[in-house]
């Protein structure tokens, strides 16, 4: 027989319910030890004894169930609550092309020595600076994706701190691909909140250093999915030794540098938008600091709740139940005995 679930209880072992029947047991009429007189009718009622005798019949009663019941595998099922707090839904979007695997040069001098295989490297920088802002964010709903040419999902979204933690390190895996393909990264992360309800502040947390071009058809897509499903977007600009800081995407010097297209998209968008610059790690953490004081908007969110075992505490109402009536039989023998 298959496991048995009714409102707010679920039997892994259902067949065990029929020795409830055997609870009924102690009901039955007169005990073997009563003994029987002739006439009582001039004795003085003994509410006590009548009292005391309906409470043996209940622990015999609740022994037998208590029993029964840990038998048949007894637990509340797992459920879906709703919670109110304060904070947002959150896609990280983290590049894994192979850019990312270069390390941020020391830009306190004027011509470094560009070592692609130096530490820190940028995704590592990224992943150790986004562990750090998932902790500090713990009613925020989390998701992950990472991209190259292609884009893929690590994980689905989660509230559970010990599952973002893991996600984010697995970043750390392989090395990255060589293409970077932007646009159709956010589009597919756009798409994750299509089937969403809009219960509060929805965020997507680009960490890359640019290198791609956005085709105008994209682009289009991309506002239209944004407008649609009101995100905003926050930009984590890991920006190379040699590549423009984004402040400078007015000049035209720079009009066929990809950040500096990217930049400008981004804020031609209907939604928020805002960008950080990161050189090195301090400047990191300065920014995914700044991206953790956005967006404390109160956020209703879905708390799945484990399934909790009831057997062992039927098995202890049981065991209590049968020490009671062996404390009761007992003063009864010394009564008998004295």
């Amino acid at each position: 027989m298959n496991a048995l679930t009714l409102p707010g209880l679920t039997f892994s072992q259902p067949w065990w319910l029929l020795g409830l029947l055997l609870a009924a047991l102690p009901l039955r009429g007169r005990r073997d030890d009563e003994q029987v007189f002739a006439c009582n009718d001039w004795l003085p009622p003994d509410r006590l004894g009548l009292w005391r005798a309906r409470l043996e019949k209940a622990l015999a009663m609740l022994a037998i169930a208590g029993a029964v019941l840990g038998l048949a595998g007894i637990a509340s099922p797992e459920t879906t609550v709703e919670r109110v707090g304060s904070g947002a839904e959150i896609l990280v979007l983290l590049d894994r092309s192979a850019s990312m695997d270069d390390a941020l040069p020391d830009r306190s001098i004027k011509t470094p020595l560009i070592d692609k295989y130096a530490e820190p490297k940028k995704r590592k920088i990224a992943r150790r600076a986004l562990a750090e802002f998932a902790a500090g964010r713990p009613h925020d709903v989390f998701g992950l994706m990472m991209f190259s040419e292609n884009q893929f999902q690590v994980m689905p979204f989660n509230m559970r701190a010990d599952v973002i933690q893991a996600a984010i390190m697995a970043g750390g895996v392989g090395s990255g691909l060589g293409n970077t393909d932007v646009g159709s990264a956010m589009l597919a992360a756009s798409s994750r909140f299509d089937d969403r309800p809009n219960t509060g502040s929805r965020i997507i947390l680009l960490v890359s250093d640019g290198g791609a071009q956005i085709e105008g058809k994209v682009r289009r897509e991309i506002a239209e999915s944004f407008k649609r499903n009101r995100i905003t977007l926050y930009w984590i600009y890991l920006r190379s030794f040699n590549q423009p800081g984004l402040a400078q995407s007015d000049s035209k010097e720079f009009d066929d540098n990809a950040e500096v297209q990217m930049h400008r998209f981004f804020t031609s968008l209907p939604t928020p938008y805002r960008a950080f610059e990161a050189e090195d790690q301090a400047s990191m953490q300065r920014a995914i600091t700044a991206v953790g004081q956005q967006q404390m908007l109160p956020i209703t969110y879905q708390l799945r709740l484990p399934s909790v075992d009831r057997a062992g505490l039927c098995y202890v109402l049981a065991a209590l139940a049968c020490a009671a009536l062996l404390l009761m039989r007992s003063s009864d023998l010394k009564e008998t005995f004295a």
